[in-house]
């Protein structure tokens, strides 16, 4: 029993994940932006359009302008990515129609823009964390990631979505929609680098003190942290310094910090820091995690 949770609760926390996630994103979609006209991209900013020329359902026309770039995404990203994918694109159209039905939060275009547009990137980013898409902009995204791969998610899906903002602004007729359509997508766009990349932060410490061997053991004994040591010379003094490097979480910073004032109060410290850290006690690549 106890080996079958630990096989299976991983992939059932991803799925629950997708579900708050599609969620949240259909709820930005049906009661913040689509009554206001706004299209934060994606295909369901191509849908949105479709309804009010059509009035087809929203969640139904993004169901069917993402087949035939799941069939894209499937055989570049393999058939884990596509269940996924499909799973959180079938509910994310089903939560759409389903909110639709409720009364706008606000008709206060602005406030539908920032919200809608904070909510829109909150939701994807918990679904891009769990390893799928909700279709559209997100799969070719992902696709021109796979080959660049020093550009972040969020601004490729933002540069691919103007382009649907543009569109909408032509059908609707009104520019300010679709400036209103650029504030809520940059919100998004901001929010999805943020949930995908904020716990990869972390701190890079150096310290130089005449103490560094009883700093050095506190790191390693009582913050479970690898430290190296650098050599350095003091121009000043031309004294040779051996310079303290480690790598931390963000929430370890101040335990670290009374360490080295109770070790050394003159203690020099220097903390930056990192956007993203791959190793032991922080975050393996895909690759790694295979060998």
């Amino acid at each position: 029993m106890v080996n079958w949770i630990k096989k299976y609760f991983p992939i059932a926390k991803k799925y629950a994940i997708i579900i708050f996630g599609t969620f949240i994103s259909a709820t930005a979609i049906s009661l913040f932006l689509a009554p206001n006209k706004i299209t934060s991209g994606g295909i369901s900013g191509v849908a949105t359009v479709v309804h009010y020329l059509w009035h087809f359902p929203i969640g139904v026309s993004a169901l069917f302008l993402n087949i035939p770039l799941f069939i894209i995404g499937i055989r570049y990203e393999g058939r884990n990515f596509g269940i996924k994918s499909i799973y959180a694109t079938v509910l994310m159209s089903l939560f759409i129609d389903l909110l639709s039905g409720f009364a706008p939060v606000t008709d206060d275009i602005f406030l539908a823009a920032v919200f809608g547009g904070v909510l829109m990137g909150t939701g994807l980013g918990l679904v891009f964390i769990s390893e799928a898409t909700t279709g559209g902009t997100d799969i070719i995204a992902k696709l021109i990631q796979r080959v660049v791969r020093h550009l972040q998610l969020g601004k490729l899906i933002l540069f691919i979505d103007i382009l649907i903002i543009v569109l909408a602004t032509v059908v609707f007729g009104d520019y300010k929609i679709g400036l209103y359509s650029a504030i809520s997508l940059y919100a998004s766009t901001h929010m999805i680098d943020v949930i995908i990349d904020g716990g990869k932060f972390a701190k890079t410490v150096f310290i130089i003190s005449d103490n560094y061997s009883e700093i050095a053991d506190g790191i390693k004994n009582e913050l479970k942290r690898g430290v190296t040591g650098l050599i350095g010379k003091g121009m000043y003094s031309g004294n040779n310094k051996t310079i303290l490097m480690c790598t931390l979480k963000r929430n370890e910073v101040p335990k670290l910090k009374d360490l080295v004032k109770e070790k050394d109060r003159f203690a020099f410290v220097i903390l930056t820091d990192v956007r993203e850290v791959l190793g032991e006690g922080f975050i393996y690549s895909r690759e790694e995690k295979k060998i």
